[in-house]
């Protein structure tokens, strides 16, 4: 399985041994190699992504082939080609400040085949993850042919900010290949500022317990207006940035806020709020689905469990008109009182549209169109897109 890598110049060629006969032995082969950086895109780039790394570190890596070894989701590797066949080659790479050394060993089987070979990258989770910006990065690559070391080659990187998402790019052939299901690695259910989203829900009288799929669908309904209340009653705005910290021509990337981020400063994107939303739903046991259009992203949510029925939700809409004073430290009295609200008046008007949105772009959904996506957060969990760790300073 070749995949399109972006090369850094000509392969060099690496003759090992003295070009002479010792002993009546023959040389040892002659190895070209190169080392690589996946980019599939017409325009060239070295740019990785900690946010599409460290979601993906557990993903399913699938079989390898003949001709690609290691990892098969790896972003780093070197592409070799033998003179003779069963040369033994060892990989190593690092990237300084981001990764230890990495290595991989394996045999070059056939002569004159080029072999893709990708270490598992030993990366500095931490490290990763604290990156608020753009830096610079250099990876130093060493191959190793019969026990005789090669000089070794370095590589520039772009390390892109944390909060940057790749969501698609340009690859050789003209087509865009879609990569938004990384969306899914901003939901993290496991967010401390989820428990206290759904403690303040229960101080508010809105429901008495969450039940999930335990209770009725319209028990569901009211259980995602808990949470709409509490972020109303917070004051969480909708701020349309969205500039990533570096843009590409070839790669399309967003910024998005940590579900943290967004609830503590009081402002979130539509995807940044979708996918706060979608973290405390999935906290409940609620399956929750991101709704992507061109230019823009709802929440979308099944209200049982057998997935028959679903409903979508414009979580812009949070802010728009917002609560006075008074409504927002109001406690229900009882649950009549709650769905008589402004409140619920306003979420109940961004279920109706954020509805109509989703039929009026159905048969794109239905036919596949590019910008239209579905990304069902427990399915993508199923494929190994986990939650971006976050750490405490």
């Amino acid at each position: 399985m070749m995949r399109n890598v972006l090369f850094g110049r000509p392969l060099q060629a690496a003759t090992l041994g003295l070009g002479l006969l010792i002993g009546g032995q023959d040389p040892a082969p002659a190895v070209t190699w190169e080392p690589v950086v996946v980019a599939s895109s017409v325009v060239p780039t070295t740019d990785l992504f900690p946010a599409q790394i460290l979601s993906m570190a557990f993903k399913n890596k699938g079989p390898a082939s003949a001709r690609h070894i290691g990892d098969t989701n790896g972003l780093l590797g070197v592409v070799a080609k033998s003179v003779k066949p069963g040369a033994s080659v060892k990989v190593s790479i690092r990237v300084d400040g981001f990764a230890e050394e990495s290595t991989l060993t394996a045999t070059l089987i056939d002569a004159g085949q080029s072999y893709e070979l990708w270490p598992v990258i030993r990366y500095n989770s931490r490290a990763l993850a604290s990156l608020r910006q753009s830096v610079p990065a250099t990876a130093v690559f060493s191959v190793t042919v019969d026990g005789v070391s090669l000089p070794e080659e370095t590589r520039a990187l772009t390390m892109r900010a944390v909060n940057d998402v790749r969501y698609e790019f340009r690859q050789k052939d003209g087509r865009t290949l879609d990569t938004s299901a990384l969306f899914a690695g901003f939901v993290n259910e496991n967010s401390p500022i989820v428990d206290d989203i759904l403690r303040r829900a229960l101080a508010s009288n809105v429901v008495q317990r969450f039940k999930g799929y335990q209770g009725s669908p319209q028990e569901v309904v009211r259980e995602v207006f808990a949470v709409w209340n509490v972020l109303q009653r917070d004051q969480v705005r909708y701020s349309s940035i969205t500039k990533s910290s570096a843009p590409s021509q070839a790669v399309s990337s967003q910024h998005v806020r940590f579900p943290d981020e967004a609830y503590k400063n009081h402002q979130a994107n539509c995807v940044d709020g979708t996918v706060l939303f979608a973290s405390v739903l999935y906290k409940l046991g609620i399956n929750p689905e991101l709704v992507l259009v061109p230019g823009h992203m709802f929440l979308g949510f099944f209200t049982d469990a057998r997935r028959a029925q679903v409903q979508f939700l414009e979580t812009t809409w949070i802010g728009k008109d917002g609560l006075n004073q008074s409504q927002r430290d109001w406690k229900y009295l009882t649950a009549d009182g709650a769905l008589s609200s402004e409140s619920y008046r306003q979420f109940a008007g961004a279920v109706d549209y954020a509805n109509r949105e989703f039929l009026q772009a159905r048969p794109m959904f239905q036919a596949k169109a590019a910008g239209y996506k579905l990304i069902d957060v427990d399915l993508v969990r199923r494929g190994g897109i986990l939650p971006i760790p976050r750490f405490s300073n």
